[in-house]
């Protein structure tokens, strides 16, 4: 995840418009991939990457170890996006 931390954080402080970036903070609040239809198209693949990642992340952990971490990284994601 921290090598798509930089780019989300570029995609708020320079890319992104008022409306594109709450678009996107909402879909990541959503987490699924329908939420990804409402993004401009710069910004699907860094939600489509970042997605994935968490998403295998949460599945290895699951696997593993048996818990479910998938809310704690929708949390910590969501909570990067606000700072």
């Amino acid at each position: 995840m921290s090598c798509i931390v930089p780019t989300i954080d570029d995609m708020y402080d320079v890319y992104g418009s008022l409306d594109e970036l709450q678009c996107f903070t909402d879909a990541v609040d959503r987490w699924d991939l329908e939420a990804m239809e409402d993004l401009p198209e710069y910004m699907k693949l860094c939600y489509l990457a970042m997605f994935n990642f968490g998403n295998e992340i949460a599945s290895d952990v699951l696997k593993d170890h048996g818990l479910d971490v998938l809310p704690y990284i929708k949390k910590e994601v969501s909570k990067r996006l606000i700072r």
